[in-house]
């Protein structure tokens, strides 16, 4: 008996079209932005009710109470987050989502990297916070945050200590999200020495600023460090946007956008100047690092750098230790 083998037919997975890709990432696009619409619109709407509700029992609504609660203003970002969403996703277009090929070739030499001085910043800042949790808030603050009346009397220790303490569990958590996010970014794109550089230059310069307009105020927080980072990117993004996803520019945009606007929404709870100043020490510092010319590889440093870097994480660790040191009373 004989008989004829025939090879099983390969099965080839359909290939999605340029059409079908655009579509299936504006549909994406979509529900996130109406996740972001209902969670937002959910919080402002039963903040705003709660306040209607205490005047309708004859007590005068205070509208500014609104923007004195972190939830209702994350609420009312998460709202204008999603409708914007929505616009973007019918305004995107193919051309939006192809990258050139410098764009492809530069992402790839970039793979390797690890944003290890990021992890140390964020771990540094994250053990001074539970040396706080452990003292607490208030008094933590008071032994090592950024208190301008006793910096002025002579700690000046207290404008890089203030830089290591948080004031809650949701401003930590949302430092330490932003931190690790345009940390590793610029370590992904530019070199962790930067990082670590632009960080400190930025908590410094942020905290001058804020002494020259806010004198008599306590500040504390990464933010003025991060603002530093987002400086830095915005000013890589425009000169390196040919090397670049092609959206990246007007992401970075965006970003510095939502969070100008959270700072006059939200200036009870933020210290605008210290983001201020931190956001134009990254940029300057861009301005001079950030090569124009494309064939010159922004990753490539120095020597002097590379030790300037080391110096600079290390600087922030010994900073949070002395933090630690202050606010358990060994110091």
């Amino acid at each position: 008996m004989s008989f004829e083998y025939q090879a099983p037919e390969e099965e080839h997975e359909p290939q999605q079209t340029a059409e079908e890709y655009l579509a299936a990432q504006k549909s994406s696009i979509r529900k996130k932005a109406w996740w972001a619409v209902g969670i937002g619109g959910f919080v402002v709407i039963v903040h705003i009710g709660w306040l209607l509700l205490f005047s309708m029992v004859g007590a005068e609504p205070d509208f500014s109470v609104l923007f004195r609660s972190i939830f209702f203003i994350l609420g009312l970002f998460g709202l204008a987050a999603g409708i914007y969403g929505l616009y973007y996703a019918r305004s995107l277009k193919l051309s939006d989502l192809t990258p050139s090929v410098e764009a492809i070739e530069f992402a790839r030499r970039s793979e390797a990297t690890t944003p290890y001085f990021t992890m140390i910043l964020i771990g540094s800042i994250v053990a001074v916070f539970v040396a706080q949790m452990m003292t607490g808030l208030e008094a933590s603050v008071d032994a090592a945050g950024f208190v301008k009346v006793r910096f002025i009397e002579g700690e000046y220790w207290r404008l890089l200590t203030g830089g290591a303490l948080h004031g809650g569990l949701l401003h930590i958590y949302f430092n330490s999200q932003a931190l690790y996010g345009f940390g590793s970014l610029m370590e992904f794109l530019s070199n962790r020495a930067h990082v670590a550089i632009v960080f400190l230059l930025a908590v410094i310069g942020g905290g001058i600023l804020s002494l020259i307009f806010m004198p008599d105020g306590t500040s504390v927080g990464a933010s003025g460090g991060i603002m530093g980072l987002i400086g830095y990117m915005a000013i890589y993004a425009y000169r390196r946007k040919a090397q670049l996803p092609p959206d990246f520019l007007k992401s970075m945009l965006i970003n510095v956008g939502f969070i100008a606007a959270f700072g006059i929404i939200a200036y009870q709870l933020v210290d605008n100047f210290a983001h201020i100043g931190g956001f134009l020490v990254g940029a300057v510092y861009a301005f001079i690092q950030v090569p124009r010319d494309l064939a010159k590889d922004p990753r490539e440093t120095s020597s002097v750098i590379n030790t300037l870097g080391i110096i600079a994480v290390a600087v922030y660790i010994a900073e949070a230790v002395f933090a630690i040191f202050r606010i358990t009373g060994r110091a």
